[in-house]
C-alpha cells in the first residue's frame, strides 16, 4: 500500500501565479500518471465566498493529456480560489491561491 505522503507527491496541485497566468501542474514532486485506468478526470477552480465554494472554472482531461493546466489570470477576479484535482483512483487533492 502507498502512503499518504507518497500519494501526496504526485496528487496535490501546485499552483503557480504570476502577473499574466496561473499554472496549475498535478503533482507536488511527482507528475501524476495519465492513463486510461488511472488518470486526473478534471480540475475545478473554486472561489471562497462569504457562504460558500463557488465553481468559476472546470478543466477536463484525457487519459493522453499532461497533468497541467495554464490559463490567463484576467479569466479570475481578485480573490481567494481553491484548485481542486480529482483523480479517478485516489480522491480529490487541493491547493489555494491567492490573486
Amino acid at each position: 500500500m502507498i502512503s499518504l505522503t507518497e500519494q501526496w507527491k504526485k496528487h496535490q496541485p501546485l499552483v503557480k501565479v504570476d502577473w499574466e497566468n496561473i499554472v496549475i501542474n498535478i503533482g507536488r514532486e511527482i507528475e501524476h500518471p495519465m492513463q486510461e485506468v488511472h488518470l486526473i478526470e478534471n480540475v475545478d477552480i473554486l472561489q471562497y465566498t462569504t457562504a460558500w465554494l463557488l465553481r468559476v472554472k472546470e478543466i477536463k482531461f484525457s487519459a493522453w493529456d499532461k497533468p497541467e493546466v495554464s490559463f490567463p489570470i484576467s479569466e479570475l477576479k481578485p480573490g481567494t480560489y481553491k484548485a481542486q484535482a480529482k483523480c479517478n483512483l485516489h480522491w480529490t487533492w487541493d491547493d489555494d491561491f491567492t490573486i
